[in-house]
């Protein structure tokens, strides 16, 4: 019976690990033009979107960002027999505040870059007592990334190298159900690794630019805890006890553009994320009585297409706007109420507003709407899922260039 009550517990653990967790969105210039960035220069964000284009031997220049996101999600159970009402049911209503600073220093041909930030991050909190709490109460994964980088130019060629150390946080909270009692479970995991990075900016007219960067996938230890609230009849069945699992931040590879006309930029980034590195998860148990519990991800590679542009309307003043599509990489059999992945359409416009020579405050608005999705997991209620998310975001950022200029060709 013990083994039984934590394998109620933990049952499909995977989709706290859902796909589409990484937050595309770490400068809020590049978040107002559609989340482009992988061919923009200028902008000290460019030491998460290609560190190579910090080789400009423009001098120093720095960042902050806070994005505020809030998202609304929607579950309707397939029948109707799991609500009175047969109803959909919408998440708690709550604001995630992510963040990311950015620092780059350049001189002649060479740069240095850091970033810091939460560079993936999820959590959703469904109503007490709603019909899906034995699937999942809460869940939330919060990854801190830090990320130097080394750059250096070659005539219109700039080529970057860098590592990443990533510090993850996971937990989820679930009701389990005694038949004529309830109890919940909370597990918290965490770990720290580090991996790769690797970018290329190539300047290749006055007017054109391209850019290439791949970030290497991030293989976590993790290691916590699993506590449980249970009737007295089975507190010696379900005790508290130390657990471990891993998690592996996928390979990412992204290539971009940038056009100038004028006052005029047009923007364009392409991502391929390799999800597939997360076939299965396992969680191992202190208590020797345990068997460790297995489950299938079958997770597959996912892409996203970016479109932003931006222009200079006032010589204090550039305005930005642009378009995005992020697809799904976790299957339907894998999809459950704790983090359910869906592909994103999404809108957005920004605007910087220069306030002196050497410093720039930047606004972004985003809405994106998930596409609606049915469940087919065996391990949870067969529900469709469906929802948007809205952020907005603020930054300040300071240089001895302008900020606001646009592309400078330097060979």
């Amino acid at each position: 019976m013990r083994a039984a009550v934590l394998a109620i517990a933990l049952l499909s653990p995977e989709s706290l690990w859902a796909a589409g967790f990484e937050l595309s969105d770490q400068s809020v210039l590049a978040a107002g033009a559609g989340g482009t960035g992988v061919a923009r220069q200028g902008d000290s964000g460019a030491a998460w979107y290609n560190p190579a284009a910090l080789a400009d031997g423009r001098g120093l220049r720095a960042g902050v960002a806070l994005f505020l996101a809030v998202p609304r999600l929607s579950a309707s159970p397939a029948t109707a027999g799991f609500t009175p009402s047969g109803q959909s049911t919408s998440n708690e209503l709550g604001v995630a505040t992510p963040f990311s600073a950015h620092l780059g220093w350049s001189r002649d041909r060479y740069a240095l870059g850091l970033y810091a930030g939460t560079s993936h991050g999820s959590s959703v909190v469904w109503p007490v007592g709603w019909w899906g709490r034995f699937d999942a109460q809460s869940s939330s994964v919060r990854v801190i990334r830090a990320a130097p980088s080394f750059a250096v130019r070659l005539g219109p060629v700039r080529l970057g190298v860098g590592v990443h150390i990533d510090y993850a946080v996971l937990e989820l909270e679930r009701t389990l159900d005694f038949v004529d009692a309830e109890g919940s479970s909370h597990l918290r995991l965490s770990g720290m690794s580090a991996g790769g990075d690797a970018s290329i900016y190539w300047q290749a007219m006055a007017d054109l630019a391209f850019g290439l960067t791949y970030k290497s996938r991030t293989v976590m230890n993790l290691s916590g805890e699993a506590t449980f609230k249970v009737p007295d009849s089975f507190s010696s069945r379900a005790p508290d006890q130390t657990i471990t699992s891993n998690l592996i931040l996928p390979d990412r590879l992204a290539l971009g553009t940038a056009w100038s006309r004028g006052l005029l930029t047009l923007f364009a980034d392409a991502t391929l994320t390799l999800w597939s590195v997360r076939d299965v998860v396992r969680i191992d148990f202190s208590s020797p009585a345990n068997k460790p519990l297995i489950e299938p991800q079958r997770w597959s590679e996912s892409f996203s297409l970016r479109v932003g542009l931006e222009e200079s309307v006032h010589p204090r003043v550039t305005l930005r706007g642009g378009i995005y599509y992020d697809q799904q990489a976790a299957p339907a059999e894998t999809l459950a109420p704790s983090s359910p992945d869906m592909a994103r359409f999404g809108l957005t416009v920004g605007g910087s507003l220069q306030l002196q020579r050497s410093l720039a405050v930047d606004l972004s608005y985003s809405l994106a709407i998930l596409l609606p999705r049915d469940s087919s997991s065996p391990d949870a209620i067969p529900a469709s899922f469906s929802g948007q998310i809205h952020m907005i975001g603020i930054a300040f950022r300071a240089a001895q260039a302008s900020p606001t200029s646009p592309n400078v060709v330097t060979r």
